[in-house]
């Protein structure tokens, strides 16, 4: 009788994993390469119209004709509301989302350094395709509004216009599970 329960409940872990919805997905950023800045996101589907992504991203950017570094990190919760016929986490969505950033500036010859802190609201409308029943392509554009404070203690960085509307888009790629 053991053997046989073993057996069914095999079956019925095998033939759920062959239908199942791929709710999961692991995705980072296509052009943050280009900015020295690594991105990681994972997204969970709830049901077939609503899902959760969480996104984190470190940056140590510093430019080839600058003597300065730009370091720091930032996360983006966001829910998605799915608005296509397609499952989540495929189609399109409406997406609300908050960003925290923390970043310092360095400058390597005066040795001063500046803190920017940004805390924004942004709702992006995307698309996300799957091609081989695996690879994902996340695609969104939308207006945020960015709430930011500059820690300088030389008081030389003027930051103008950093308090306002801006618009934040990019392209994921990634993997479905």
């Amino acid at each position: 009788m053991k053997k046989i329960s073993i057996l069914g409940l095999s079956m019925l872990i095998i033939s759920a994993g062959l239908n199942a919805q791929k709710m999961n997905a692991v995705k980072t950023d296509l052009f943050s390469v280009f900015l020295r800045t690594g991105v990681i996101k994972y997204e969970r589907a709830f049901n077939e119209h609503l899902s959760g992504q969480l996104g984190f991203f470190y940056t140590g950017y510093s430019p080839n004709d600058v003597d300065a570094n730009l370091s720091g990190w930032g996360i983006t919760p966001e829910f998605r509301l799915y608005l296509s016929d397609t499952p989540a986490p495929v189609g399109t969505y409406l997406a609300p989302n908050f960003r925290y950033m923390n970043l310092t500036a360095e400058d390597e010859i005066s040795l001063e350094t500046a803190t920017l802190t940004s805390l924004g609201i942004a709702i992006n409308l995307g698309k996300q395709w799957m091609f081989k029943d695996i690879v994902l392509i996340d695609a969104w554009v939308g207006p945020a509004y960015n709430f930011r404070t500059l820690d300088d203690p030389s008081g030389e960085v003027e930051v103008s216009g950093a308090d306002g509307f801006g618009i934040r888009l990019g392209v994921a790629i990634g993997i479905a599970f």
